[in-house]
């Protein structure tokens, strides 16, 4: 195959996705840490696309195939 999700950007849009929903969830303000995922998402991507590992629409399907499971299970965890 000649197209690949980016398995970083899946790992760390699924963390950043845990994070939102933990905050909503417990109702806790942790604007400092998901302003520092959100430097952690795009600092992974732009050294992907610097290394050319991977192109922008394989980095955008590694962001969503990491966030949608975190978004379909959102309602049944805790």
């Amino acid at each position: 195959m000649k197209f690949k999700a980016s398995i970083h950007m899946i790992a760390v849009s699924g963390l950043f996705m845990f994070f939102i929903a933990l905050s909503i969830h417990f109702s806790i303000n942790i604007n400092g840490t998901l302003a520092l995922m959100s430097i952690i998402t795009g600092a992974i991507a732009t050294s992907r696309l610097h290394l050319k590992a991977h192109t922008y629409k394989e980095l955008i399907l590694g962001f969503f195939v990491g966030l949608i499971p975190q978004l379909l299970l959102i309602s049944n965890w805790l």
